[in-house]
């Protein structure tokens, strides 16, 4: 992929949700309630591209930026579009690959110039994205938060405008709790060692939603070290987006302290490629893997025992119910709310069940620009 990519779809009437789907799809989100009520007084739509307008009197355009355009967008950039399409919105979906900040501020502001009716952005940094998040905002422009909201970044941006953004996303801490625990717990069962180190990869060092969830797998490992008399330690470790790149820093840091080593717990999706790399040297069953995110690399992992568990965080939902919010937001003036799209454990116990449902993502990773 380029250093900057981009996805546009117009809305186009065969993709349509009729009414009855698309409210079902809300319910099984968790409600949106909100976005239910402004659904439930409109009449029947049908599947035609003509029935759009019986929901929208002015022909709108939502705008999502990302910090860091990878395959985990997936669900993401394909649910924000199909509730695009439902409303009959233009739909346009751009980020920076690599991640990047001053890439994603651009993204932002050139989101902003085009004066579309809402906009998804994400906050990662505390002082970087204020501008362009209280521009947005100060221009009429319905603005949402998705994925990562800095705690400062948003105090920011209230102070300067306001308004406080609403949030959809996962709440990182208590997601992170759980990532500790696995860790510990499965590393003395594998490694039969009460000691010992666990390494928490991290792809963008200073991201808000990656250090904490960094601190909340500490949390989780100092705890379970005073439930089970245990004294596992961590640290960070600098990993990559790049299977190649992050395969290399697996293995200096194995190869440097192999010995101290009984756990990985990525706070990404790249425990995926620890467990690529351990099947590559018979490293399978030597220490713990997990992490965050069901990409398909992740769900490979879980399913031949190289990746012990995961950690989902409803994407699909971060698209969706975002520009749900945002088109309730613009369309009927009810502020948008904070919506928490959990912490869901995935491991050899239910991954046959969440294979199936993740499959989707794989098969349509095209419509989503990615090969």
């Amino acid at each position: 992929m380029s250093d900057f990519q981009q996805h546009q779809q117009p809305p186009e009437g065969g993709d349509k949700l009729n009414r009855r789907a698309a409210l079902l799809r809300t319910a099984q989100l968790g409600g949106a309630a909100a976005l239910g009520a402004a659904l439930a007084a409109a009449p029947a739509v049908s599947t035609t591209a003509a029935a759009a307008p019986a929901f929208l009197q002015a022909r709108g355009k939502i705008v999502f930026v990302t910090h860091d355009l990878n395959e985990f967008f997936v669900p993401i950039i394909l649910g924000s579009k199909e509730f695009a399409t439902f409303v009959g919105w233009d739909h346009q979906f751009v980020g920076p690959s690599p991640g990047d900040v001053q890439k994603t501020v651009d993204a932002q502001l050139n989101a902003i110039q085009q004066k579309p009716t809402a906009v998804g952005f994400t906050v990662i940094d505390p002082n970087a994205f204020t501008q362009p998040v209280s521009q947005a905002i100060q221009g009429g422009i319905s603005t949402v938060i998705y994925n990562t909201a800095d705690p400062a970044g948003m105090q920011n941006v209230q102070q300067a405008t306001g308004i406080m953004p609403g949030y959809v996303g996962q709440e990182f801490i208590s997601a992170g709790k759980i990532n500790g625990q696995q860790a510990a717990q499965r590393a003395q069962k594998y490694t039969g060692r009460t000691d010992g180190k666990i390494v928490m990869q991290n792809i963008q060092p200073g991201h808000f939603a990656l250090e904490t969830r960094a601190k909340g797998t500490g949390m989780g490992i100092d705890e379970y070290n005073q439930q089970n008399g245990t004294s596992f330690t961590y640290e960070q470790l600098r990993s990559s987006t790049n299977e190649v790149e992050a395969s290399s820093i697996i293995q200096a840091k194995w190869a440097a302290e192999g010995d101290q080593i009984v756990g990985w717990a990525s706070t990404d999706f790249t425990h995926g490629f620890v467990g690529d790399w351990a099947k590559q040297n018979g490293l399978v069953g030597k220490f713990s893997v997990g992490g965050f995110d069901l990409t398909p690399t992740v769900m490979t992992g879980i399913d031949d025992g190289s990746v012990d568990w995961t950690i989902g965080q409803n994407p699909y939902a971060q698209g969706w119910i975002t520009a749900a919010l945002a088109y309730m937001q613009a369309q009927y003036k009810y502020p948008a709310f904070n919506y928490d799209t959990g912490a869901e454990l995935v491991s050899k116990d239910n991954y046959v069940a969440i294979k199936q449902r993740e499959q989707v993502w794989t098969d349509r990773r095209g419509e989503a620009g990615f090969r």
